[in-house]
Formats: C-alpha cells, sequence, structure tokens
C-alpha cells in the first residue's frame, strides 16, 4: 500500500491530526473520498485520532487497505513472530495491511548494547525462516537485513544506534 493516494493521504491526516486535539477516545477528524487525478481511481477514507499529544495516531482506511501511524506502543508493531527487545520503550512507528500483505516500521528505545539488541532480532528473523542478506556496522549504528527465501516476499531491517547507556532502533518490515 505505498500508492500515491495513501502517501498524499497519510500528509493530509498528519496536518489534521495537528489540529484536533481534545478527548482521549478515538474521534473521527476527517472523512471522504479523494480521486487520484492520474488514474481517476477513487478511495473513501476516514481519518482518527486516538489521543493527545505524544501517543496521537492517525489511521487512514480504504477498500484496499489500512495505513496508521503515531507515537506510542499502539502505534509501533513488530512482524509476527517478533518480539521487542527485554525492556524497551515502543515510541512509535506506522504499519499498513493489504491486499499484497503488511508492512511496518516499529521504532523503540532501551537501555544496553547495539550489539545485544541485534543477536535479539536477528535470532527472531532467523527463527522466521529469513536469512540474513547484508550486515552493516558504522560507527555506534549496526543494521542487518533478512528476507524470505529466493524469489519469496518480504523482509525485515533492524536498526540499533548506541547513544551512550540507551539503545534507539527500528524494526521495518514488507511482505
Amino acid at each position: 500500500m505505498t500508492n500515491r493516494p495513501t502517501l498524499i493521504l497519510a500528509a493530509t491526516a498528519a496536518a489534521l491530526l495537528l489540529a484536533a486535539c481534545s478527548s482521549k477516545s478515538e474521534q473521527e477528524v476527517a472523512s471522504g473520498t479523494y480521486t487520484d487525478p492520474d488514474t481517476g481511481k477513487t478511495a473513501d477514507y476516514k481519518v482518527t485520532k486516538s489521543a493527545d499529544g505524544e501517543d496521537g495516531a492517525v489511521s487512514i482506511k480504504t477498500a484496499d487497505g489500512e495505513v496508521s501511524f503515531g507515537g506510542g506502543v499502539a502505534n509501533a508493531k513488530l512482524p509476527a513472530g517478533f518480539t521487542a527487545y527485554p525492556g524497551a520503550r515502543m515510541t512509535g512507528g506506522m504499519s499498513a495491511s493489504g491486499k499484497d500483505g503488511e508492512s511496518g516500521m516499529a521504532s523503540f528505545e532501551v537501555k544496553g548494547q547495539a550489539a545485544d539488541v541485534i543477536a535479539h532480532f536477528r535470532k527472531q528473523a532467523e527463527a522466521a525462516g529469513l536469512k540474513v542478506s547484508s550486515e552493516v556496522k558504522a560507527g555506534d549504528m549496526m543494521m542487518f537485513s533478512a528476507e524470505k527465501g529466493e524469489g519469496g516476499k518480504g523482509g525485515v531491517q533492524v536498526t540499533a544506534t548506541q547513544a551512550g547507556a540507551m539503545v534507539n532502533g527500528t524494526v521495518t518490515y514488507g511482505g
């Protein structure tokens, strides 16, 4: 679900979320129909906000699927079969689901060592049948990518950056 209407709706939704701050319960901020000027295809959408401040969220639903993003644990979804590093605080993310599967990104912070965080997620990727395809270490940042077997769709990329005693990281996945 990375088509042009979705990206335009996401940008619009972010602006609307900033403009609408009141109740902590889910509240509709906007809805309507968008027509892609290039293709003429239409998509119905609904933008909601679920909380104020750091844990705010925006969800856009169309007939093709759903996109959600924002701060806090509710928006930081890991791929199936993966668990957060022990003690990690999920700080935000986005997820999308549609006819081609699920994808997303979850960000987190945790006290510890980047190498330990990478090892934690690498073990889970290998247990899920993914094959590590690349690894990078540059300064305080470590990263690996793993993907399904040849011809398979999907995979995961994990980044962990050491910042003093803390590690800031992301898990990005698709497929």
